[in-house]
């Protein structure tokens, strides 16, 4: 912890951390008091009134990471020289969330910065983005984020960011329907993860079909693009070895699992939340759709769709915020190399004895938040027994009745050598579930019949 006195006013200062946001300030601090800069390499300016940056902001304050988010920063009113005291130390720039209408000339000077953040900022036009400035920044960006409701045409001058391994653009203006297939171009064998969210466009675009080593996709919240957006050409299919491993299509009109998925023979972790899947059956599922990761959280289901039987490979299944009320014993009989099931704030009301019975290799069982009443009886056919079975936010019942089998299963679990942890707290009693099997159950008579205790054995 550094003394308080050697911190610029307003601002605290811990673990090479400078933190001034939220402090309203409307000119940057005086940071000749730090004395030893290197101590720090993170400033946090968000929150706050700036208005300008003019060419004593930065003197002797050369931080490797700067967020200046969420002020009132326009473009006019940064100098040339406003970075002047960083040119050599800043990797990480936020600029997010203020009043830049046009790259300010000063991001010229940088030469480290690896990762710059511009988004919602009034940059309506391709020119908003000079290739002069992008070509200074081109050697050394790796990450850029850009992106707001008004911009109206797609930077061109994002082909001089030819060592991009991270997009993300966040908004796009209304207009912008479609993106041409030369988007990417530039960095199509260095980008990695493409995030694009929140637009209006009716496709998936062409040009993520020429990202030779992409390996993570989210394409979420864009919800123009329905069914038959996602088109099987838009996907990068033609490279050996195949790279993309995460795909995300969240909130983006879709009725059902896309076409595309069997053709993207590294695919590992997909989501598709938020996302109505109306038409979900047996028959969506095709080809060796090779994800072991599957979350299908909020997309309007009434039960365990049994297409999901068709995905082989799958170890981690979500079906939060759904409308499932049951899982009937048929439901995840298909899936025996499941190891996490997650249906948390869901309508679940009842499970089925046989529900978990083939669930061989299932670890984790999170059932939090949902209408259950009982510890799931189901989990007294489960061999070996799961690591974890999450039931807070549930109303459980905890008496002699209704969990004396639990403790003997527990005690099982135990002498197995695979223990059993339950969490989550008794309705009718002041206890949590754990704590009413140890302390409670052995007294209960049906429990000393079942283990011969006296006085309520078989003598």
């Amino acid at each position: 912890v550094v003394a308080s006195a050697s911190c610029p006013t307003g601002c605290s200062c811990r673990n090479r951390y400078v933190d001034c946001s939220g402090r309203r300030h409307t000119t940057m601090p005086d940071f000749s008091s730090l004395g030893v800069a290197s101590n720090y390499d993170t400033l946090d300016m968000r929150n706050n009134n700036l208005t300008t940056l003019d060419n004593a902001s930065f003197v002797g304050a050369p931080f490797e990471t700067v967020y200046l988010s969420h002020n009132n920063l326009a473009d006019r009113f940064i100098s040339a020289g406003a970075f002047e005291g960083l040119v050599d130390s800043v990797k990480i720039l936020d600029l997010g969330f203020n009043n830049i209408q046009k790259l300010p000339t000063a991001l010229k000077e940088l030469n480290m910065v690896e990762e710059l953040d511009v988004s919602h900022n009034p940059m309506r036009f391709s020119n908003s983005f000079p290739a002069d400035i992008m070509r200074a920044m081109g050697d050394t960006i790796t990450a850029f984020t850009f992106g707001n409701n008004q911009l109206v045409s797609w930077p061109e001058s994002l082909n001089h960011f030819v060592q991009l391994q991270k997009l993300h653009v966040d908004q796009l203006g209304s207009f912008m329907q479609v993106l041409t297939p030369e988007a990417f171009h530039g960095f199509e064998t260095t980008l990695l993860y493409l995030k694009i969210e929140n637009t209006n466009l009716i496709a998936v675009p062409i040009g993520i079909s020429k990202l030779k080593n992409l390996e993570e996709l989210h394409f979420d919240d864009n919800p123009q693009i329905t069914d038959k957006g996602v088109l099987i050409q838009s996907f990068p299919l033609k490279f050996e070895p195949p790279k993309l491993r995460i795909v995300s299509l969240d909130g983006d009109g879709l009725t059902k699992f896309p076409p595309v998925l069997k053709y993207l023979r590294a695919l590992d972790k997909l989501s598709l939340d938020r996302n109505l899947l109306d038409f979900l059956s047996d028959a969506s599922i095709e080809g060796n759709v090779t994800a072991t990761e599957l979350s299908l959280v909020n997309c309007g289901l009434d039960r365990i769709p049994g297409a999901l039987s068709d995905l082989h490979y799958l170890t981690h299944l979500d079906l939060s915020q759904n409308d499932i009320k049951t899982i009937e014993h048929n439901d995840l009989e298909n899936l025996p190399t499941l190891e996490q099931l997650v249906i948390q704030n869901a309508s679940l009301e009842y499970i089925s004895n046989n529900a978990f019975a083939a669930l061989h290799h299932l670890v984790s069982l999170d059932l939090r938040l949902t209408n259950l009443k009982q510890v799931p009886n189901a989990l007294n056919l489960m061999h070996p027994c799961p690591a974890k079975v999450d039931l807070i936010g549930n109303k459980v019942d905890c008496m002699c009745e209704t969990l004396v089998w639990l403790a003997t299963k527990t005690e099982w679990c135990q002498a197995q050598g695979s223990p059993m942890d339950i969490t989550g707290d008794c309705d009718t009693i002041d206890s949590t579930v754990k704590n009413y099997v140890t302390k409670y159950i052995p007294n209960c008579p049906q429990y000393k019949v079942d283990h011969n205790i006296a006085p309520y054995n078989h003598g």
